[in-house]
């Protein structure tokens, strides 16, 4: 993409670079589906939780066993994996063209009223890494549990250059 000045803005391979961030190892599937799925220009991802190889790195609900900030670390971290999960697949996030969707849902006591603060974890991350040009609509839900009882899971659907 060129700017009005005529100056290139940084890929997304390139604002990792920049930002410091070292992707983690793609996590594997916990069950029998597949993490990602093209059809055409769109990219699905399975739901993404904040893992650490097959070790959940945050266990409890928002709101009970962890507070809003420790839901927003879990967030960015389940958002590191989409970014992981999404470069396995494509070879590059350089090929994303668009975040069409994000969908977060946020394991929380039943009162718990900022499932949005937490959600901005892995909105961040993705706008850090695509630009705000590339924000996506989003859906939040607040939810009972979540697998392996971590408090967070991502779902994202990026669009992808042919």
């Amino acid at each position: 993409m060129v700017t009005r000045k005529g100056s290139r803005l940084p890929s997304a391979e390139q604002r990792l670079k920049e930002l410091g961030i070292k992707l983690p190892v793609p996590p594997e599937p916990f069950g029998i589906y597949a993490e990602a799925v093209q059809t055409g220009n769109l990219l699905f991802l399975t739901g993404m939780l904040p893992t650490d190889g097959r070790e959940a790195k945050f266990i409890g609900r928002v709101g009970a066993e962890l507070d809003v900030a420790a839901g927003r670390n879990a967030a960015h971290l389940a958002a590191l994996n989409v970014l992981a999960v999404a470069r396995k697949h494509l070879g590059s996030l350089d090929k994303v063209t668009r975040v069409v969707r994000l969908g977060v849902l946020i394991a929380t006591s039943g009162d718990v009223r900022d499932q949005p603060k937490v959600a901005d974890g892995a909105s961040e991350l993705l706008q850090d890494v695509f630009g705000k040009e590339k924000n996506p609509c989003r859906l939040v839900y607040g939810v009972a549990s979540l697998p392996l009882d971590t408090p967070v899971e991502l779902e994202v659907i990026f669009e992808v250059a042919n």
